[in-house]
């Protein structure tokens, strides 16, 4: 049934009988016959809800009336004598019924009345009110399935999905073994139950169950046909008729050992016909195994599953110690017994006998009743039959039964171990995921143990309020018209105790009561300390006593005046802002209260007064006096202010930072802040558009292979011309003939036709007998040309075809040179146009080039102005580590540029500080991961003790931090080590390392400037600029006396204003 708040919905109670019948007197009778009498014949209501249905639908059928039924109003067709009343109706006759004598003097009739039903629960309702009301109800998704614990279900949902999930349980669970489990639950306790059964149940099957079957190393599915009883199988039990097989299975009072023992599950042979089996092919195949060559399927069979299935198949009464009863339809269906035994009954009766009376002796032993009785031993004989001394017998076997529940629990914890390491195995766990169930790493060159942070603060317990001012003051730098200065310059300016005060407080005061001042001359309202807001702060001045009995009524006359005047007019630049001091001690005499300031008038006491000189010689007129009152005088406070305690330096200007901090100046600038934020981002999306779109197009401009010859614009020239000579030396020689050949036959031909001026070299030529010429051929010998002489006219035709060829050849060759001329130009124009093309590529690749460099510029000038406005707004760590500590780096926020004037990377802290979580934070973390095994499925847990121990191994012995403590890194060399040290798998140090990553050449460069600056590193040629104006003293302008680095800064950007 589905639940509500954890309980069942308890159903709507069918209507009465008397809702839907109305008595009428009969026919027969007399009319005036009293309600009273016609009432008292309205049948009575059934005692169980089957049995009121029943009635109401017979009603409504009208099968129930005294011979004839009236239904609105209408007669109906008699029903003869088959019911005489109501009570005959309801309960079925007897088989021996006494004639009626005589017919009762009312009828019934149906109100004439609408009926709402709701089918799937079955409620009946007389009026649409409240069946709509009812309606409504079951559709507020307020229900939980009771079956698989969803909820914020309606309840129709809720009871569609119970129904739906035990049909599922009931068809999974093995039926054949439905019996055994049911006849084992009944009349028991449910502690322990499930257990119990399934470690009884694990080895032991039944007919028609399917199993799988272990045949040569191979599974089979496989259905239980018969089983062969062990040969010490005990006779079954008389309420149990059918099965002769594990039966002292079911009586869980038997321990374990002893039905094994009598009853060995692994002595059963079954009878297996497999289902399939295609090695030996097709199925009906009846083989008989051992049960040790059996198991059941996990989803059939299991511990939960066993829960389930009892639980959806057991109830119980509601009184207290009542044993679990198999509800009515599983009992009629498996013929479960309803009725205990004699000795089931008593027991249940000396079991909840043993339970209440302990519960009774708790209960007084709580309350102390049982020490209260009197002298006369009332209640001794109860307390010695309740508390008698126990038997040899009872105490072995007390002591033989914790002996058993023992091993079973060490069985238990052994299977549930198992499982565990199992269901790891199984299910891995993603990465990156939570930092806490991330193993350590087991890579030896991995880091195991973080660098130290040092430890070494100013200001002690008081340091985040030290950094906070710090930060305040650079943040809100430009409002405030004060310059960017380093942590290290504040700190050793406050710890400043002589005189002149430092240039550094000067101007921080002044740019703070300036502030204060503007407000309050443009008549906005006073800021008030935040613990005050919202009410009247208490003011208790007038009982202030301080050193050496001062009281406000000796400060009056010296800072009324200073109250008055200090909120005039704004403090000039003039003379080192002269006369701060005074406005300070005006408006701490003026706005601040002992509860926001506790030490302000000892802070105006020690300003405005100093301790008197002690006399050279005491006399008359110097010698202690008893009517003096204090042993003070009057001071002038720019005289005394550099003897003021650091630590009240530092509440005063925290105690101004917080009013200031509530000035319009202040809101107008994180209004313009949130303005330019959100044109920082439009600008980075536009930005970023366009360096992708350049950055496409430079890609485009390189080809996919480069080829070799196209490296550089000189060598492709050279290559062009080179192509052009090898293609005329080739294609300009196919005759065979080398340059030098040629030029050797152009003048033969020359000395050839010298003796023939006249002659035509295109006509035939028919020569005389007697000329000859001398013809040289460098290929003949000259015996060779005597030998093989010829008389002189063939000689003269022979010259002739020689010369007409050799004219033919030179011909071929001028105009094969022509030809080669004209590619050699076309190629040559061809290369020249491509050189061409190489350029304006190269040029073009030089334009993209410079204008990603310039928009990546702009990217990285964007993401410092992003970090400015963003911190100005809030602070936000880098990130977390694995156990939870936040890592800050504070420079570059708010007013304070990350670039100096020249371009290069300044620093505020030069440091990257740690901040280690508070118990809260802690416990959250730890809850996170124990939170994702269970998630997961897994038993594991992280323990506080683990925790602890993993952080003394991973962070170092005496290194974890305390709650809120604060620690640093200030060598690039720890920054390096830290980041190595962190583990990209778990979530929280992923992003950190990615922040770090995207920072860490402003973040190294500020550390690396810091430790040059203030003398911890050996300078470099090239920082000496730097040193020498941070760390070399300069010269006071009123004698030879230097002042250090912190003394000769200025407030760039007050240095032009009067």
């Amino acid at each position: 049934m589905p639940l509500l708040k954890r309980k069942p919905v308890p159903l709507v109670p069918l209507p009465s009988l008397s809702t839907v019948l109305q008595p009428v007197p009969a026919i027969h009778t007399d009319a005036l016959v009293p309600q009273q009498q016609l009432n008292a014949h309205i049948p009575e209501d059934a005692a169980d809800d089957g049995e009121q249905m029943h009635k109401l639908l017979t009603v409504f059928s009208g099968e129930l009336l005294s011979g004839k039924m009236v239904v609105a109003g209408k007669k109906k067709v008699p029903l003869g004598a088959k019911y005489r009343s109501m009570e005959q109706a309801v309960a079925p006759l007897p088989q021996e019924q006494p004639p009626l004598l005589e017919e009762p003097p009312i009828a019934w009739k149906i109100h004439d009345r609408d009926t709402f039903y709701i089918p799937e629960t079955g409620e009946i309702f007389t009026d649409y009110e409240s069946f709509s009301l009812r309606k409504a109800f079951y559709d507020q998704q307020t229900f939980q399935c009771e079956v698989t614990g969803k909820q914020s279900l309606p309840y129709l949902t809720a009871l569609n999905n119970e129904r739906k999930e035990t049909a599922t349980l009931h068809a999974k669970f093995p039926r054949g073994l439905k019996r055994a489990v049911l006849g084992a639950v009944q009349f028991r306790k449910l502690e322990t139950l499930a257990d119990k059964i399934y470690e009884r149940f694990q080895h032991r099957f039944f007919p028609d169950e399917r199993v799988f079957v272990e045949l040569q190393d191979e599974k089979y599915l496989a259905t239980i046909a018969h089983i062969t009883l062990s040969p010490s199988a005990p006779d079954p039990f008389s309420f149990k008729p059918e099965p002769t097989y594990h039966t002292l299975a079911s009586d869980l009072h038997i321990p374990i050992e002893e039905v094994n023992a009598v009853d060995d599950p692994m002595s059963y042979k079954y009878g297996l016909k497999l289902v399939r089996n295609e090695d030996v092919g097709g199925e009906g195949i009846e083989v008989e195994v051992a049960a040790e060559k059996i198991s059941r399927d996990r989803l059939s069979f299991s511990r939960s599953l066993l829960k389930r299935f009892i639980r959806d198949s057991v109830d119980r009464d509601p009184a207290v110690y009542s044993p679990w009863v198999v509800k009515s339809l599983f009992s009629r269906f498996y013929a479960i017994p309803t009725e205990m035994t004699p000795a089931q009954r008593a027991y249940i009766a000396e079991y909840r006998e043993k339970q209440m009376g302990k519960r009774k002796r708790e209960r007084e032993e709580r309350l102390g009743l049982n020490k209260a009785e009197d002298e006369d031993g009332i209640g001794i004989e109860e307390e010695e039959v309740t508390d008698r001394p126990r038997t040899k017998r009872e105490k072995k076997e007390d002591e033989k039964r914790a002996k058993e529940d023992k091993a079973k629990r060490k069985d238990e914890d052994r299977r549930i171990k198992d499982d565990d390491d199992e269901r790891k195995k199984r299910k891995s766990i993603k990465f990156p995921n939570e930092d806490l169930l991330v193993e350590e790493e087991k890579d030896e060159s991995k880091i195991k143990t973080r660098p130290a942070f040092n430890r070494n603060l100013p200001f002690g317990d008081q340091f985040e309020k030290f950094l906070m001012c710090w930060s305040f003051l650079n943040v809100f730098g430009t409002p405030l018209e004060l310059s960017p200065f380093a942590i290290d310059d504040f700190e050793q300016s406050l710890y400043h105790s002589s005189a002149p005060t430092p240039p550094l407080l000067a101007e921080i005061h002044a740019s703070l009561l300036n502030a204060l001042v503007s407000n309050h001359l443009a008549n906005y309202p006073l800021p008030k300390p935040l613990s005050s807001i919202g009410r009247t702060a208490d003011d208790d001045r007038e009982y202030w006593e301080g050193a050496n009995g001062a009281t406000t009524e000796m400060l009056n006359p010296i800072c009324e005046p200073l109250a008055e005047e200090w909120k005039q007019s704004e403090i000039t630049t003039r003379d080192g802002r002269r006369g701060w001091e005074n406005a300070l001690v005006g408006c701490l005499w003026e706005r601040a209260t002992l509860e926001a300031l506790p030490d302000y008038l000892d802070n105006i006491l020690h300003l405005t007064f100093e301790p008197k000189p002690a006399p050279t010689r005491p006399t008359w007129s110097t010698g202690p006096s008893s009517s003096s009152s204090t042993n003070v005088i009057a001071s002038k406070p720019s005289s005394r202010y550099s003897t003021l305690h650091h630590t009240h330096k530092l509440n005063i200007i925290a105690w101004l930072i917080e009013l200031v901090g509530q000035t319009e100046r202040v809101r107008v600038f994180l209004d313009e802040s949130v303005s330019q934020l959100t044109e920082v981002r439009k600008e980075q999306v536009d930005v970023k558009r366009e360096f992708k779109k350049i950055v496409a197009e430079r890609g485009a401009l390189d080809p996919k292979e480069k080829p070799a010859d196209m490296s550089t614009e000189g060598d492709s020239e050279v290559k062009a011309e080179g192509e052009v000579e090898e293609d005329i030396a080739v294609n300009g020689h196919s005759n065979g003939y080398t340059n030098g050949d040629t030029r050797e036959e152009d003048d033969e031909l020359e000395d050839d036709m010298a003796p023939f001026p006249d002659v035509d070299m295109d006509e035939d030529i028919d020569m005389p007998e007697n000329n000859t010429s001398h013809i040289s051929n460098e290929d003949e010998e000259p015996d060779e040309i005597s030998a093989h002489s010829t008389p002189p006219l063939d000689h003269a035709m022979t010259t002739a075809s020689r010369r007409r060829a050799m004219v033919e050849k030179a011909r071929s060759r001028a105009a094969e040179e022509a030809f080669l001329k004209e590619k050699a130009a076309k190629e040559r124009k061809e290369a020249q146009q491509k050189k061409a093309e190489g350029k304006f590529v190269a040029a073009e690749k030089k334009r993209l080039d410079e204008e990603v460099t310039i928009l990546r510029s702009k990217l990285r000038q964007l993401d410092y102005n992003f970090r400015a406005h963003i911190f100005t707004l809030r602070p936000k760590p880098l990130g977390v580590d694995r156990f939870g500590n936040r890592i800050w780096w504070f420079d570059a926020q708010g007013s304070a540029p990350m670039l100096s004037s020249d371009g290069k990377i300044s620093y505020g802290t030069g440091r990257l500080y740690i901040q280690a979580p508070d118990e809260n934070e802690e416990m959250y973390y730890l809850q996170a991961a124990n939170g994702v095994f269970e998630s997961l499925g897994l038993n594991d847990e992280i323990k506080k003790e683990d925790l602890d121990c993993r952080r003394d191994r991973e962070e170092g012995p005496g290194q974890v931090l305390g709650p809120g403590e604060w620690g640093y890194l200030d060598e690039v060399d720890h920054i390096q080590l830290f980041m190595d040290w962190l583990n990209p798998k778990g979530l929280r140090e992923k992003d950190l390392l990615k922040s770090l990553t995207f920072w860490r050449s402003e973040l190294e460069g500020g550390i690396q400037k810091r430790r040059l600056v203030m003398g911890l590193d050996a300078t470099i040629d090239n920082e000496e600029s730097i040193t020498t104006r941070r760390i070399r003293p300069t010269r006071r302008a009123a004698g030879d006396e230097e002042t250090a680095g912190y003394m000769a800064w200025r407030n760039k950007r007050t240095s032009t204003r009067e």
